[in-house]
C-alpha cells in the first residue's frame, strides 16, 4: 500500500508523524475499493425492450455469461448469489427482473434444487423480434426519400 505520510520528496506531510499508520483509514480504504469495483453495465437496448432496468442488467448479466463461456442458444446454470456479485441485486430483485423477462418471453428459467444453480436460457430469436419492433418504432416518423425505379438513371 502506498505511504500516505511523505510527500514525493519524502518529507513529512503537515499533520502526519511517523508513528501514524502508512496508509489510509480502513472507512477509506473500504470506500475507494467499493467505488472501484466491478462496474455494472446496462445494454441500452434491453432497457428499452424491457422497460425495466433491472431486468435490463439481468439480461446484459445473462447474454455476458453466455459468451464469456461460449454457450450460446443452451442453459446456463447461474447461482442467485452468482447474480448478486455481479449486479448487487437482491433476491427479490431478482425475482421481480425475472418476473419481467419470462412475461416477455425473453428468457427461459428452470428452477433448481437448494443446492444447485438455477438454469437460465436468453432466448435470442423473442429478443431480436422485440429490438426489431422497437427499431420500427422509432424510425416510423422519418420520411425516407422515395427510391429510384430500378434501370432509371439520375
Amino acid at each position: 500500500m502506498y505511504d500516505m505520510r511523505p510527500d514525493p520528496e519524502g518529507n513529512l506531510l503537515p499533520g502526519k508523524s511517523w508513528s501514524d499508520p502508512p496508509g489510509p483509514p480502513p472507512a477509506e480504504t473500504e470506500l475507494m475499493l467499493s467505488m472501484l469495483d466491478m462496474p455494472i453495465t446496462i445494454d441500452r437496448c434491453f432497457v428499452e425492450i424491457c422497460g425495466d432496468m433491472p431486468a435490463a442488467a439481468m439480461l446484459t448479466e445473462l447474454s455476458t455469461i453466455e459468451s464469456e463461456t461460449g454457450c450460446r442458444d443452451q442453459w446456463l446454470a447461474v447461482t442467485s448469489r452468482e447474480l448478486e456479485r455481479r449486479l448487487a441485486l437482491s433476491d427479490r430483485q431478482q425475482r421481480a427482473a425475472r418476473r419481467v423477462l419470462r412475461a416477455k418471453g425473453l428468457i427461459g428459467y428452470r428452477r433448481a434444487g437448494p443446492t444447485r444453480a438455477d438454469e437460465y436460457r436468453v432466448l435470442w430469436p423473442a429478443i431480436m423480434t422485440l429490438l426489431r419492433q422497437k427499431a420500427t418504432e422509432r424510425t416510423a416518423h422519418i420520411a425516407w426519400p422515395r427510391r429510384r425505379p430500378e434501370g432509371v438513371q439520375p
